[in-house]
């Protein structure tokens, strides 16, 4: 079988497959950090650390999570020869611990007329540093998970402009969690710009880009790396530059690339080398020593490894992998052989086999080139965690219910196929752990929102309930700024919209005129002319006794509370069960006309000062007439036995349901205190269609048995 996901553990197979040449020469420089002590400085082989750095573990150490507002830097003397051109390769690791905010900010490998021990701009290489002038950086940008200029990007500063050449934009690594890959850089005059990485969520890809800079030998290489308010930690090891691009064999191949593919830059394949030793053919243009049936030369051109088969080690051999973008059969995939998820639906091309038969996660039978093969809406990846078949469209029924738990879906999902919609603008707001994100402590002025479509017959009543986190960061400044649960006009998402046609308002409601709004409102604590709170207000005005003021997370706190929200056309309630100021309006009267073509928004922001939102276990139910979701009665019955066997007990236990509902019933000898040491009965039990209860009987129960507990859960969102 093809691997799969996840893509974070390629990295240790990419790099057991490259031999590095141990071949040198006077224009290389190799360092990997082995036999010096924990906090050395000083190499000893005239490179340069500033700021953070040091050695760590025998690996390079630029910065450290949890040590927030350092720069770092590591600089390589001038190298003979680099101005024909140089090759870089290490070993990245880049960790964020849980905790300390998203992962920030980044780091750059640059080149050109910045001295030693230089600290640079990080992950915007050289930029705005005086005295600068010349410099080319491969940029890293882990800043704001994720913002419009994080991801990967090469830079060039040509007489003290700097110029953005190439980007891609997309987060670098989760939050909490370590990336680790390796990392190539290339310069040479004539082919420009080449920077490729593996491992990290946004791999650079970049190849042959044109530039302006000129290089020199005079010139230093100098590592920028930098943590601000939030941290990560930055590692590289096994560091080599290769300078110079002569092809001593004259195969049209540079020694440097060469050398660092296991080549022999004295051999051409033909003709005997400088030792008078017949050629080896794999070492030539036309040497294929993967056998992937590319020659060295095809491989040099399309940026591929001529020492390993399947350059992003995604199942499919390089080969096959044509780059053009249409599956046409296994021959030809139509996906880039350098990136192993070609169209970003978090499933290796290897897996997508385009049958269009989903058999398991290891035989999608998706297209490796579309990331929402059956053009539903829901990306494959996405599709496939919460059980549906990548390869049939399911667009979403109208129903009188709306449940959501957020389970199955990726980190990092927007879209979830069911006709909701999730926006930011700044792109905070995704699923995190199995719940939906909106705004975040790592993160300032963010506008979020979540719109849920409208459901049939929302204009009689409607009731919702939901699970929310509401943190703010230890240290920082109080918690801010809160949010809107609304029903009414809302319009369609406008990206990057603040206005109330956007987003929404947050904790002033949505903003349209033409809403209901139940606001949590986080924003300055213990301010007597901006007091926090909870109210209801009705298109843009409070209700009458539809206002609490007071804190309502405390600073540096954390609470986990459910919300219950009840609006019909007569009267609002809304609830909050934990909250420092907990919202308790029940029965408020309003004049607020419903129509079911309204739908709902979670509108969410952060100003200066932040706060974590986190939204899950999501139910909108339609109507007023329903009631609790209760057990109503529990009956036992004596049953006789039969041909002599003893009597057993029968037990009917019935409960409040909804028609497409779905039920579990359990059961224990005593009042469990855990809820796992229930015993489960059946998981799966459906509402009775044209009724408003549902029973279920369990036999076969010793008659000897005293007592018996029963418990009933909704498990229609599983």
């Amino acid at each position: 079988m093809p691997p799969r996901k996840p893509l974070s553990l390629l990295a240790s197979s990419f790099a057991a497959c490259i031999a590095l040449a141990a071949q040198l020469s006077a224009a290389t420089y190799e360092q990997n950090f082995d036999g010096f002590a924990d906090g050395t400085i000083d190499l000893g082989d005239g490179s340069v650390m500033a700021g953070t750095a040091n050695v760590v573990g025998e690996k390079l150490e630029l910065t450290r999570d949890g040590i927030a507002g350092g720069f770092a830097s590591f600089s390589i003397p001038a190298l003979a020869d680099s101005a024909l051109g140089w090759t870089a390769t290490f070993d990245l690791t880049i960790s964020d611990g849980p905790g300390d905010g998203e992962p920030a900010d980044g780091l750059s490998l640059n080149y050109g007329d910045a001295p030693l021990g230089e600290l640079g701009s990080a992950e915007e290489g050289m930029a705005g540093v005086a005295g600068v002038s010349e410099n080319i950086s491969f940029e890293i940008d882990t800043w704001m998970n994720i913002d419009a200029e994080q991801g990967v990007n090469l830079a060039e500063k040509v007489g003290g402009v700097d110029t953005n050449l190439a980007f891609t934009n997309g987060s670098i690594l989760a939050d909490g969690t370590s990336v680790s890959g390796e990392v190539v850089m290339e310069f040479h005059p004539a082919a420009g710009l080449s920077f490729s990485t593996t491992g990290l969520l946004t791999n650079a890809d970049f190849a042959g880009v044109a530039t302006a800079f000129a290089g020199n030998d005079d010139y230093n290489f100098i590592f920028s790396a930098r943590v601000g308010g939030a941290n990560e930690t930055v590692l590289i090891d096994n560091l080599r530059i290769i300078t110079g691009s002569p092809d001593t064999d004259g195969d049209e191949l540079p020694d440097a690339w060469e050398l660092i593919y296991d080549l022999d830059p004295d051999d051409n394949g033909l003709n005997p080398n400088n030792n008078g030793v017949p050629g080896d053919p794999d070492m030539g243009a036309d040497g294929d020593p993967d056998m992937d049936t590319l020659t060295n030369e095809q491989e040099f051109a399309l940026g591929t490894f001529p020492n390993n088969p399947d350059t992003d080690m995604d199942g499919l051999n390089d080969n096959v992998e044509d780059g053009g973008g249409t599956y046409v059969s296994p021959m030809m995939t139509g996906t880039n052989p350098r990136i192993a998820d070609t169209d970003g639906d978090l499933y290796l091309d290897g897996v997508e086999d385009n049958t269009g038969s989903y058999t398991d996660e290891d035989n999608t039978g998706t297209d490796p080139n579309n990331a929402d093969s059956d053009a539903d809406g829901l990306p494959d990846g996405s599709e496939i965690g919460v059980g549906r078949d990548p390869n049939v469209p399911d667009a979403p029924a109208p129903s009188s219910r709306y449940v959501q738990d957020f389970d199955g879906y990726p980190d990092g999902a927007t879209v979830l196929g069911d006709g909701t919609t999730i926006g930011s603008n700044n792109g905070i707001a995704q699923v995190i752990d199995g719940a939906l994100r909106l705004t975040s402590t790592a993160t300032g002025s963010t506008r979020a929102s979540f719109r849920i479509p409208a459901l049939p017959g929302s204009s009689t009543g409607w009731t919702a309930t939901f699970d929310m986190t509401l943190t703010d960061a230890v240290g920082g400044n109080p918690p801010a700024d809160g949010f809107s649960f609304n029903y009414g006009a809302i319009p369609d998402l406008v990206t990057n919209d603040f206005a109330p046609d956007g987003h929404g308002a947050a904790e002033a409601g949505h903003g349209t005129g033409n809403e209901i709004s139940f606001v949590i409102d986080t924003w300055e604590n213990g301010n007597a002319d901006n007091q926090s709170g909870v109210s209801i207000l009705q298109s843009g005005g409070v209700l009458p006794d539809g206002r609490v003021d007071g804190e309502v997370l405390p600073n540096d706190g954390s609470l986990t509370v459910p919300v219950e929200i009840q609006w019909n056309p007569t009267d609002a309630t809304f609830i909050t069960t934990g909250l420092t100021t907990d919202a308790n309006f029940e029965n408020l009267p309003h004049t607020f006309v419903g129509d079911d073509s309204y739908s709902w928004v979670f509108s969410a922001r952060t100003g200066g000062a932040t706060e974590d939102l986190i939204i899950d276990n999501l139910e909108i139910r339609i109507g007023t007439g329903v009631e609790d979701f209760r057990i109503l009665s529990i009956e036992k019955t004596v049953v006789p036995g039969e041909g002599g066997s003893p009597d057993t007990i029968s037990v009917t236990v019935t409960w409040v349901s909804q028609e497409g509902s779905s039920y579990g019933v359990y059961a224990a000898p005593d009042l469990p205190t855990d809820i796992f040491e229930w015993e489960e009965l059946d998981d799966s039990v459906p509402g009775v269609v044209g009724a408003e209860q549902t029973s279920f009987t369990e036999t076969g129960i010793p008659i000897d048995t005293e007592r018996r507990f029963y418990q009933v859960r909704d498990t229609t969102s599983g």
